[in-house]
């Protein structure tokens, strides 16, 4: 039923005249009626009995005014509520990581978020770059933090920091794996080494693949040792010495520092990269989500 039927039918109900009904919702007494008759029509029953002047409701109508009370009742009801939503930061928030930035970035931001506002639970969801676009596309997500900018059109993309990509090795400095001497870009010398290589999709991957593009070589002249999908099957790999590989400054900063990998010079390749905040441009940003974007920007 149309709601301003039922406002029209309900003013003349409590007025008992379509006049004085159409002057409190400044509208003519045949737009009134009119709105009126489309009910009886659409219930197929007389709603008011017209005598004269005189306008008497009939059962039907004493039946439609009650469940129209509790209707405009429970619409009030959904307004305050959804008022008290965007004033308000609580609820649930749907955040995806590509591998780094989950478990390097976002932990603290979080943790910064969550100490200001407590009442909003966090979902963090993990995948590589390419998985947490999609998911923030199909809207699953409400936002991500991702490796590699998407110029998708339904997209808000910023980047947010930097990172770079260094070549890491087992520890040993013995290790038969790894020569890669003197300072100018030596494709020989990257084909003999065993590679430890992010998936399709990682944006660590994608960086990687666009710094060997830029020298003339494809990726897919690396003789892959193994293929892992997060970044730290990447350093326990390296670790046990599976090959090299090459992986954000950040996340092996620790691993560095107590000597469980080393790392290797790359000549000719310095491999600068982002980390992406993107969220869905057309969906309404509510509160919580407009706080959390507003931690992740500081920088």
């Amino acid at each position: 039923m149309d709601i301003r039927r039922l406002q029209a039918f309900c003013k003349v109900y409590e007025l008992k005249s379509f006049s004085r009904a159409g002057e409190e919702l400044l509208l003519s007494q045949p737009t009134v009626s009119a709105h009126v008759m489309a009910l009886e029509s659409e219930l197929g029953t007389r709603l008011f009995d017209r005598l004269g002047r005189t306008v008497l409701p009939t059962p039907a109508a004493r039946i439609l005014y009650q469940h129209s009370l509790d209707a405009f009742d429970r619409l009030e009801n959904a307004r305050t509520e959804i008022l008290a939503l965007t004033q308000r930061v609580s609820g649930e928030l749907s955040i995806g990581g590509s591998t780094i930035p989950a478990h390097y970035i976002l932990p603290e931001r979080i943790a910064a978020f969550r100490a200001k506002y407590p009442e909003v639970t966090i979902d963090l969801v993990i995948g590589d770059t390419q998985e947490i676009i999609e998911r923030v596309i199909e809207g699953n997500l409400s936002l991500g933090l991702v490796g590699a900018p998407s110029d998708h059109p339904d997209l808000a993309c910023e980047q947010l920091m930097d990172d770079e990509l260094i070549g890491i090795a087992p520890p040993d400095p013995t290790n038969p794996l790894v020569e890669t001497e003197g300072g100018v870009f030596d494709p020989d010398s990257l084909r003999k080494l065993p590679w430890v290589l992010r998936e399709q999709g990682s944006g660590t991957r994608l960086a990687f693949e666009n710094a060997l593009r830029g020298q003339g070589m494809d990726i897919r002249e690396l003789r892959v040792s193994i293929l892992v999908h997060s970044t730290l099957a990447v350093l326990q790999c390296v670790k046990a010495g599976l090959g090299v590989s090459v992986t954000s400054r950040l996340a092996v900063a620790g691993a560095l520092e107590r000597g469980e990998i080393r790392q290797i010079p790359l000549p000719g390749l310095c491999i600068k990269r982002g980390y992406y905040r993107v969220h869905h441009a057309k969906r309404h940003v509510f509160p919580a989500m407009r706080r959390f974007l507003e931690v992740l920007s500081v920088r």
